[in-house]
């Protein structure tokens, strides 16, 4: 099992154990996941001259989102991941530095802690704003001649973005738009624009 798998699987088993006393307190949690359209930017997506740089992706990402009695405010937690594959020019440099055809990657796994602020009034429809500190193990990979070599490690990442909810009743679709700024790596700074869309479960409160 995947350190993501591992991640998800907790946030939810957190979530369902602490439902009830959160709803006893006036706390509506809500349990999401959804998939994002991940889309490199600046030198993560192309480096000036060269043009080495990586694909956009599908990324996943699972939450648990506490919203406050009596407040705007709220709390989420996001556990990402995701896999960019190199562009063309990065993948024909390799290939000419070793002489063969040559491919690399780069996989984000990571969790981010967001204040979440949900504006109003509220309706059916409601428009919220998050921002959010974490850390994200990033791992870069090559692959060469059936032989793949690896290095990763974990950096401070943030977060901030926009969504939409769609949903009074204990279902909930939603469809957002995040920045991610990963701290650089082996000249590797991952930063991606990504845009969500998934479904929320209420687990707890009205």
């Amino acid at each position: 099992m995947s350190w993501s798998t591992n991640a998800a699987s907790a946030l939810v088993r957190a979530a369902l154990i602490g439902s009830a006393p959160l709803a006893a307190q006036g706390v509506r949690p809500q349990l999401g996941i959804g998939g994002s359209f991940a889309v490199p930017t600046s030198f993560y997506r192309a480096v000036p001259d060269a043009g080495d740089g990586f694909k956009p992706a599908l990324h996943g990402l699972a939450l648990v989102d506490l919203k406050l009695p009596k407040t705007p405010i709220g709390v989420r937690l996001d556990v990402g991941t995701g896999r960019n594959s190199a562009n063309d020019s990065l993948k024909s440099h390799l290939s000419a530095a070793v002489s063969a055809p040559t491919d690399a990657k780069t996989n984000l796994v990571g969790v981010i802690a967001d204040m979440t602020y949900n504006l109003r009034p509220a309706s059916v429809a409601r428009g919220y704003l998050l921002a959010g500190i974490g850390f994200y193990k990033v791992k870069f990979s090559v692959t060469s001649n059936r032989v793949t070599v690896d290095t990763s490690t974990t950096k401070f990442a943030w977060n901030v973005g926009g969504g939409l909810t769609v949903g009074a009743g204990a279902v909930a679709w939603f469809l957002e738009a995040r920045y991610l700024d990963v701290g650089a790596f082996s000249d590797i700074k991952p930063t991606v624009l990504a845009t969500t869309t998934g479904i929320r479960l209420g687990i707890g409160g009205h």
